[in-house]
């Protein structure tokens, strides 16, 4: 089959295409055959092995996909051969075939095509995790969702409002933050200024939770504008800076810093193999698809791409010239 093969880390531009083999599926495991697939940032810390997990070379990058059940395992159950899924995989998105878990694979809903379902592995999980399970997020409370525009910024806002919040929502330029308010932000402002925007629209009290992928100065920043007894979830750090918070800022205002590394909880940690989290996962797919089928959520897919365009796709990323995701259809 054809892949993208990186060989040896380093830049994506040094990958090539290439034949490679697929071993059959394990016992627990399904062969998909590959629609589209997920472009990210984390994708080419991945390649340059910067990561903090490191696939054995050589391999094709890529762990969002979609695509049609080609062969199943001896032991799954609940999908079969013929369906539409999309699937969370550690390393092989960028090739016309792909290996995922049975307890990382999910039936696509039917009113979506192959490119926004690639949203549906990673993208609207780790928001969903992050103000779900991590900021435990409330209906009424006010959030404050930073990166607004991209995969999980857009996301998160979305599954905010579904929620029942208030969102507030930071973005790079008007027509990014336009996009944050057509996708349910009650309120949308810049990064500059941003403790006193916030203080603003909340009367100076602040908001409830934060989701940040961002780092740098927006983290600081947000933390002077999160209230009392707020939580502050970090799952990124987008503008190269790792923050260095005052701690004293949590005593004062009894508020909370939680980190968020979704990857957790698909077996991506060293002793973990994501089975303890398989039904909290399905739980939340579900609700996921409910909040679909109600018009909560609508994935945007800005950009795609055919397979031999893998650099196209990728720079397109780093440049932050997408909004929602970016895709290669295979």
């Amino acid at each position: 089959m054809r892949a993208v093969v990186c060989r040896e880390f380093g830049p994506y531009q040094d990958m090539e295409i290439d034949d490679i083999d697929l071993p059959a599926p394990a016992a627990a495991q399904i062969l998909i055959d590959t629609k589209a697939a997920g472009v990210s940032f984390g994708t080419s810390l991945v390649i340059a092995g910067k990561y903090q997990r490191k696939p054995p070379r050589p391999f094709a990058p890529g762990t969002e996909v979609a695509g049609v059940v080609l062969e199943i395992g001896a032991d799954v159950t609940g999908i079969s051969v013929g369906q539409r899924v999309y699937a969370a995989i550690d390393w092989g998105g960028f090739a016309e075939r792909a290996i995922a878990r049975d307890i990382h694979t999910h039936p696509m809903p039917d009113s979506l095509d192959f490119p926004a379902a690639t949203l549906f592995p990673i993208s609207y999980p780790t928001s969903y995790a992050a103000l779900v399970w991590k900021g435990r997020l409330q209906a009424g409370e006010t959030a404050l969702i930073h990166g607004a525009s991209g995969a999980v910024g857009l996301a998160a806002v979305e599954i905010a409002k579904a929620r029942g919040a208030t969102v507030i929502a930071t973005a790079s330029t008007g027509e990014k933050r336009q996009l944050a308010a057509d996708h349910g932000a009650d309120h949308v402002i810049p990064y500059e200024g941003l403790r006193d925007g916030v203080k603003e629209i909340t009367a100076g009290n602040g908001v409830d939770v934060v989701f940040d992928p961002i780092g740098g100065d927006v983290f600081m920043e947000s933390l002077r504008a999160t209230a009392r007894e707020g939580r502050l979830v970090t799952i990124g750090y987008a503008s190269g800076k790792i923050p260095e918070p005052p701690l004293n800022f949590l005593l004062v205002k009894n508020m909370s810093i939680i980190g968020l590394n979704y990857g957790t909880y698909l077996g991506w940690s060293p002793g973990d193999d994501g089975a303890d989290y398989a039904g909290d996962i399905k739980a939340m797919h579900a609700d996921l698809h409910g909040m679909l089928d109600a018009g909560q959520l609508r994935p945007v897919v800005s950009y795609t791409f055919p397979l031999a365009q893998f650099a196209d796709a990728m720079d397109t990323v780093l440049a932050r010239r997408s909004t929602g995701k970016v895709v290669l259809k295979i």
